[in-house]
């Protein structure tokens, strides 16, 4: 979660390494790949924030000796936007609260409220992503108002900046059609003085309109240049900023040129051509001027997405040529019902969109319900017979608050979507409103439990297989099993989201476990009758970890499923090996005097990974996904790995990089002589094992 927001780099002070490891693990169970860094000294902080790049500080105050107001004045010197969050065993008073805050921290948690940190340390990440992004949106502003100035002097068009009806500016072009040496001659000249007397009565009614609707328009008129000729000139309105400040940009070009055959053509690029509604590409464009509207004048509105219903089986009914009319009748009926403001388009072969500016909420899904009801009435005639169709509409309301156009057309589209999940219109007709999703809270523990109990009982639960590719050769084909839990929308969760839940009893996620090693193996035993010389990568939850007869029984299963013993891979995750470490090596030393491999995942993001490593009788490592996801794009994470690398192979450990998206990817860890390799580049998982490795 750095730069790219994948991985969080995290600097931690802390009074003891149990502490220390503890954060880190709620991070990552999260869903944060994690790296972090534990300050040893003052000395060692400053070398850290000098060498790499960091996301955020905890602290307890005082630990190592080290005051935090020390951290916090090393951050100041050295210009370093770096949250520091402090962190404390010690009960909070509000005058210490005080002083933290006036002294620079982010904010004070307690250690025992790891749900309250965790919402601190999202919010702060949030607040700091915010802020690298608008500096980078702030270079990106400056090198596009470069480039703008510089085509704006070079253009042939005439162009000049208009504000209260006053020029700000004019381009070459623009000074040497009325006739001015330089940009100071025309500063403070009203624009009214371009425009021939006979033409000024009705440039001021012009203006007047354009100034309320603030829209771009067109006028034909006589302009006078500073030695009083007169020609025919076509000025072109448009909203524009310069130099910060809102202003007109106004644009003249000569009657005698082509403007009235680019307008002709620019309508029909912008039309539909069976409804004759406007397109995609056109209401995208009216969509950013509406947006850029409410953020920078507080205008409001709504953006209207209306769906046809079932429009498939309408096209499977009356057939493709048919459902042709049923679209433009329905065209038709929004087209008579809404003004041209409105900018009613066809974004889509059965979607249709609209922005109403000037609406609140209310009176959106009044108008909305109005516009449902009148086409679910329309009578449409097809050869002799009619019928009848239904809509379902979103609406997205255009705020202050918007930013980015194509996130308000998303919502309207989620919005419509939704109208099939509400009570009474399973099938459509109906409109929704977007509202922004709740915090989430934590998902209902009986409620879950009593689902997956569910799935388990009715072998409910799917399993899919991703295949591993060996980069140094090997005829056995490998493969790990994922488990999923289906949901009746066609959903599936990751069994990491019911797996590492605390709402899940400990005895369910170990049957959950065994039947994941029940089905498995029998899946492996059949596949492998056919031939293959299969190896299955099996993972395990903490719960079973802790479970001191499931090594036997594992054993038993293999016999029964009539695998050898080094056909299943059992593995578990680093954040679990940390806290359960006695309980691990029991766990991996029983397996390995069975003959049963065990493998060791999301390696390399604990505080000392290779201290916990020496204490596990494992053959595989799995190094974390981040370290992919940095590949080629941060120097000190490629560094990093293939320090880790090495070592791994020093110690014999099989290694295993998981998340490879590209080929650029592979040629990196093959230098670094990586075992295996598993991603989407390689195939995403299936329902099958159906890799063929031949083909590698």
């Amino acid at each position: 979660m750095s730069a790219n927001r994948d991985t969080l780099h995290l600097l931690l002070l802390m009074k003891t390494q149990n502490d220390a490891e503890n954060i880190v693990s709620m991070l990552r169970n999260s869903g944060n790949a994690t790296r972090a860094h534990q300050v040893s000294s003052l000395a060692d902080f400053v070398e850290q924030l000098q060498d790499k790049s960091w996301d955020l500080v905890i602290a307890q105050p005082e630990a190592n000796d080290i005051q935090w107001e020390e951290l916090q004045k090393q951050i100041q010197r050295l210009n370093k936007d770096l949250p520091l969050l402090l962190t404390t065993h010690e009960e909070l008073n509000a005058i210490s609260f005080e002083t933290a805050l006036k002294k620079g921290a982010a904010t004070v948690v307690p250690l025992e409220e790891s749900n309250v940190m965790m919402l601190v340390i999202q919010r702060e990440l949030k607040h700091l992503y915010n802020r690298r992004e608008k500096r980078m949106l702030e270079v990106k502003l400056r090198e596009a108002e470069k480039r703008s100035q510089g085509l704006l002097e070079s253009s042939k068009d005439a162009v000049g900046y208009i504000h209260d009806g006053m020029h700000v500016y004019a381009n070459q072009a623009y000074l040497e059609l009325f006739g001015y040496d330089s940009v100071d001659d025309l500063e403070g000249m009203p624009i009214m003085d371009m425009v021939h007397t006979s033409g000024q009565k009705e440039f001021k009614s012009f203006l007047k309109k354009y100034e309320q609707a603030q829209q771009s328009g067109d006028l034909k008129t006589t302009g006078v240049d500073g030695e009083g000729s007169e020609f025919s000139m076509t000025m072109q309105f448009s909203p524009a900023t310069y130099a910060d400040e809102h202003c007109t940009q106004v644009v003249i070009r000569g009657q005698a040129d082509s403007s009235e055959l680019e307008e002709q053509l620019s309508e029909i690029r912008s039309r539909d051509l069976l409804t004759h509604l406007y397109n995609k590409t056109y209401f995208y464009e009216q969509l950013e001027h509406a947006v850029d509207s409410a953020v920078l004048k507080g205008a409001t509105g709504a953006v209207f997405y209306i769906n046809i219903d079932q429009f498939n089986k309408i096209k499977s009914d009356i057939g493709i040529n048919h459902s042709d009319t049923v679209v433009v009748a329905v065209a038709e009926a929004l087209k008579n019902k809404l003004p041209d403001s409105a900018h009613l388009s066809r974004i889509g072969e059965d979607i249709f969109a609209f922005i109403l500016m000037g609406t609140d909420a209310e009176s959106a899904l009044q108008q909305a319900e109005k516009l449902k009801d009148t086409i679910a009435q329309l009578l449409i005639a097809i050869d002799k017979r009619t019928t009848t169709v239904t809509t379902s509409t979103g609406v997205s309301l255009i705020t202050e608050n918007s930013s980015k156009p194509e996130d308000i057309l998303q919502q309207a589209h989620q919005a419509s979507d939704n109208v099939r999940k509400l009570e009474g219109h399973e099938k459509g007709n109906g409109v929704n409103l977007f509202v922004p999703p709740e915090l989430e809270d934590d998902q209902e523990g009986p409620d879950f439990e009593e689902q997956l109990a569910a799935a388990l009982k009715s072998n409910s639960f799917r399993l899919l297989f991703q295949p591993l590719i060996n980069l140094r050769g090997d005829e056995t084909e490998h493969y790990e099993t994922l488990l999923r839990l289906p949901q009746a929308n066609g959903d599936d969760i990751s069994a990491g989201e019911f797996l590492n839940s605390p709402d899940i009893s400990e005895a369910l996620k170990r049957k959950i476990d065994r039947w994941v090693i029940l089905h498995t193996t029998k899946l492996l035993g059949e596949h492998r009758e056919k031939g293959h010389n299969t190896r299955m990568f099996i993972n395990l939850s903490s719960a079973s970890l802790s479970d001191d007869s499931l090594a036997g029984w594992i054993a038993v299963a293999l016999n029964a499923a009539k695998l050898p013993k080094g056909a299943a891979v059992f593995q578990f995750n680093e954040d679990d090996a940390g806290r359960m470490l006695k309980q691990c090596h029991e766990f991996t030393h029983a397996l390995l005097e069975r003959g049963i491999p065990t493998a060791l995942t999301r390696f390399g993001c604990a505080l000392n990974p290779f201290q916990q490593l020496q204490h596990l009788d494992v053959e595989y490592v799995k190094v974390d996904g981040s370290f992919t996801q940095e590949l080629g794009q941060n120097p000190d994470a490629q560094k990093h790995l293939k320090e880790m690398l090495e070592k791994l192979h020093e110690e014999e450990k099989r290694t295993i990089v998981p998340l490879v998206e590209s080929a650029s990817s592979v040629a990196n860890l093959w230098q670094l002589g990586v075992h295996f390799i598993q991603g989407h580049y390689v195939q995403a998982p299936q329902a099958g094992m159906i890799y063929d490795f031949a083909d590698e």
